[in-house]
């Protein structure tokens, strides 16, 4: 039952489905006829994403041979298949992770962040036919569905900037490859993306829409049951992005600085005040707990097979100390963004995603040059949507580059960064362009 993932019959249920899908992706570019960006991008992304779905499964099955994607999916048919032997019911829908462990040693599930995936792979196995790609091609358009959502978000703060933020979003080939398989990235990456449009309609209107509180609050638990140290790394700036925001409505400028202050002071109460709570809910990635976690998981992933093979890389001894953990902060942020470096490259995969690394160091510096390093730094800091974007980018790649030490993991963590990283880049881009004119006119007026 679990050796055949993928078959002969995958040759004919696969154009079945994507026809289906892209009747429904056709159904809804109908019906925002006036949208350039469902007109223009929604069908060729759609395609492109499903393409690197069937790429991905294929490279898991034939190239690797083993992946999270397939425990998860094997897990999956295992507790379906005790569900339609009578040994279960869809009550263990509701059992934790430790209870499949426990009573029938089930090794595919290891945590609870595993075992919702494996969850939503048993619902979508139904509608599926138990087929490995298939079941992924359902994953894959549920972080399309996100993913465009970011892309529409992205291009209204850019009017005009399509084309490179589709580039970004839509048609970055790891964003679309790592994150289109059974697992917890295509989860989080869907969240992501509909979080940061539910957050532009709730914060933009003058009244609360339920509908949008609603998703926000949603994507929220739901990164944090999948990837919590996500939503650690993204609500710190997120934070500092809405209350800029709410500031920026104030018009009286010595209000402005006046209540500055005073909604910091109150996230700092409210934090210390919340302290043991917060840090229960964020379990190994609480600040009391983060050197020993990202310590840890350094040693797993450098001692691990993989390494081995030529993609593991080291970024020397972190002790538990603050002044380690900053002083190795750039040499993470350059892993996770930059590398590996062309010479790196072990083996065919490794070159393309040096490759794209590249494409990112180079598109920085290009911006860098063309904007002026001083005016590139300075709009980080003026422009509240070019903070959240770097600053949760250079957080969350300072912590997945210092606790990674494999390559091949790492073009898969640093899934969430890509496209905020170049939405920030492209912004700063952006907002020197659209400045040029009112200089000129002001100087010649």
């Amino acid at each position: 039952m679990y050796k055949d993932y993928i078959s002969w019959i995958d040759l004919l249920l696969v154009p079945i489905y994507f026809i289906g899908l892209y009747l429904v992706m056709l159904y809804i570019r109908k019906k925002h006829k006036n949208n350039i960006l469902y007109q223009k991008y929604l069908i060729k992304g759609f395609v492109f994403k499903i393409a690197c779905t069937i790429l991905y499964c294929l490279l898991i099955y034939y190239y690797w041979g083993m992946g999270d994607s397939i425990n998860y999916f094997k897990n999956a048919l295992y507790v379906r298949q005790l569900i339609r032997e009578g040994s279960e019911n869809f009550s263990i829908f509701f059992q934790n992770a430790d209870y499949l462990k426990d009573t029938y040693n089930a090794t595919g599930t290891s945590n609870e962040s595993g075992w919702l995936v494996e969850r939503i792979a048993i619902m979508l196995s139904y509608v599926s036919f138990s087929r490995f790609i298939i079941c992924s091609m359902l994953f894959a358009t549920l972080a399309y569905s996100g993913m465009f959502k970011m892309f529409e978000v992205f291009n209204e703060i850019m009017p005009g900037w399509h084309k490179k933020l589709a580039f970004a979003v839509l048609f970055f080939p790891t964003l679309s490859i790592y994150g289109s398989g059974i697992l917890k990235d295509t989860l989080c990456i869907s969240a992501m993306g509909w979080l940061i449009y539910s957050s532009q309609h709730l914060f933009n209107n003058k009244r609360i829409n339920f509908k949008y509180l609603l998703i926000f609050l949603l994507c929220i638990f739901l990164i944090y049951l999948v990837k919590a140290y996500v939503i650690t790394a993204f609500l710190i700036p997120y934070i500092l992005y809405v209350i800029f925001g709410l500031i920026s409505k104030v018009k009286n400028r010595f209000l402005r600085w006046v209540f500055l202050p005073v909604l910091l002071g109150t996230v700092v109460v409210l934090y210390v005040i919340n302290a043991t709570k917060i840090d229960n809910l964020l379990g190994n990635y609480a600040i009391s707990k983060l050197f020993d976690t990202v310590k840890e998981q350094q040693q797993s992933y450098f001692g691990a097979d993989v390494a081995d093979a030529g993609s593991g890389f080291d970024l020397g001894t972190i002790e538990p100390t603050m002044s380690s953990f900053v002083n190795k902060i750039p040499a993470g942020i350059t892993a996770t963004l930059y590398r590996p470096f062309l010479w790196e490259a072990g083996n065919l995969l490794m070159l393309f995603s040096a490759l794209e690394s590249l494409v990112i160091f180079g598109i920085t510096i290009f911006v860098m040059f063309k904007t002026g390093i001083f005016r590139f730094f300075r709009t980080i800091f003026s422009n509240r949507f070019i903070f959240l974007c770097i600053f949760f980018a250079l957080i969350f790649a300072s912590l997945v580059g210092l606790s990674t030490s494999n390559f091949g993991t790492l073009g898969r963590y640093r899934i969430p960064i890509i496209p905020f990283y170049f939405a920030g880049i492209f912004g700063i881009w952006y907002h020197a362009k659209i400045n040029v004119p009112k200089k000129l006119h002001e100087s010649t007026g």
